[in-house]
């Protein structure tokens, strides 16, 4: 028996309700939810008013936010990493990354889901850890990273600073549509339904203590979203 199995269950409720002098109906009730607030949360908002709210929640949540077209994604990414004092890297293996690799720093890894062990080291020593996001919710300025080879959450986690690519075309209103698509990849049975999923807003916000604020005391110290546009 597996663990968690329910056994002889129609059996225990029939014995109940006889006693009680009932009739059992073992028919699994049908919920219908009358009212559905959270699918009417920026419902009718455009792709522009999406960026917008993006934008403004990740300034709140102390996360920079960089916007490029795909023809420029290199050179900005070249900046950023100047700006954030980047020498080594680690980016997670995705093909809507892997034709860019920088040539300002002194070393550069891809995640090897061959060597989980030896890219975790390079992680723990990184100064950036660069993702690719799957999703990316308005109301919260939330990125969502499914789980797959080559594209550990510890990319995320352990370098000093982390950017996030994330494309336009995957901005969507809030968790809400980030479920509905999950459900529907389970659903269907996709070969890309991920088998863990990470939802990373911005830089740990802190103030547990004496509620002075403190940003990034867990995981990377700084976080950036760089917005491409086209892509």
């Amino acid at each position: 028996m597996n663990p968690g199995t329910i056994t002889n269950r129609e059996d225990f409720l029939k014995r109940i309700a006889g006693q009680l002098g009932r009739d059992v109906d073992l028919t699994p009730p049908k919920r219908v939810y009358k009212h559905r607030p959270q699918d009417e949360v920026l419902k009718d908002a455009s792709d522009e008013e999406l960026l917008e709210t993006f934008r403004m929640v990740a300034t709140r949540i102390h996360t920079d936010v960089i916007e490029c077209e795909s023809a420029n994604l290199d050179d900005t990414l070249r900046l950023l990493i100047e700006r954030y004092d980047g020498s080594t890297i680690i980016a997670e293996h995705d093909d809507r990354i892997q034709a860019w690799a920088p040539q300002t720093s002194e070393s550069f890894d891809w995640w090897d889901a061959e060597r989980p062990e030896d890219s975790r080291a390079l992680a723990v020593k990184a100064d950036i850890g660069i993702t690719i996001a799957d999703q990316a919710l308005a109301e919260s300025a939330t990125i969502v990273q499914y789980a797959a080879p080559g594209k550990s959450r510890t990319i995320s986690l352990l370098p000093r600073d982390h950017i996030a690519i994330i494309p336009k075309s995957v901005l969507v209103p809030r968790m809400t549509q980030a479920a509905k698509k999950l459900a529907e990849l389970d659903r269907t049975g996709d070969l890309n339904s991920p088998n863990g999923v990470n939802f990373i807003s911005g830089p740990s916000n802190s103030a547990d203590i004496e509620m002075n604020l403190i940003v990034g005391v867990h995981g990377p110290v700084r976080v950036a979203y760089l917005l491409v546009h086209d892509l």
